[in-house]
């Protein structure tokens, strides 16, 4: 009697628990899926005014002002969802951006400061200005890049 006690109070805890722990895990890969989905529309937008800049595509101003306007607002966004736990499962995300958390945070406050800069330039100057901005957001994507992913 005493073991069917013991198995029933397990089992009840059990019951308890496990949704929790699924519910842990579902949210944990949502997380990763939303900031991939960003980082996927910001390579979007940069690629395009890189496009741009190589006369790859005809030159609008309006467009490549939004691409850069959109660059700036996405680059604000995935970094919330680097949850705790969230560098295992499907991601690329390297367990040095928990590690290193000021790091990180200042990687991608300089990430952020830059598409800020491209937006200003893709808006206010002439497609040639572009060009430095540009280069400089490149060059901040892979330097995290290399730091931050496994």
């Amino acid at each position: 009697m005493k073991c069917l006690k013991k198995a029933v109070a397990l089992w009840a805890v059990a019951a308890v628990l496990a949704p929790t722990v699924v519910l842990a895990e579902t949210r944990i890969q949502s997380d990763i899926a939303y900031r991939r989905e960003l980082m996927a529309a910001m390579q979007w937008n940069l690629v395009r005014i890189a496009q741009t800049l190589r006369r790859q595509r005809p030159y609008d101003a309006n467009r490549i002002a939004g691409e850069g306007r959109a660059l700036a607002m996405l680059a604000t966004l995935p970094w919330v969802a680097f949850v705790p736990g969230s560098d295992r499962g499907a991601t690329k995300a390297s367990v040095r951006i928990w590690q290193q958390p000021r790091a990180f945070a200042a990687a991608v406050g300089h990430f952020e400061a830059l598409t800020r800069q491209l937006a200003q330039a893709t808006a206010h100057a002439p497609l040639a200005a572009s060009a430095r901005p540009l280069e400089h957001v490149a060059d901040a994507c892979r330097s995290c890049h290399h730091r931050f992913m496994r």
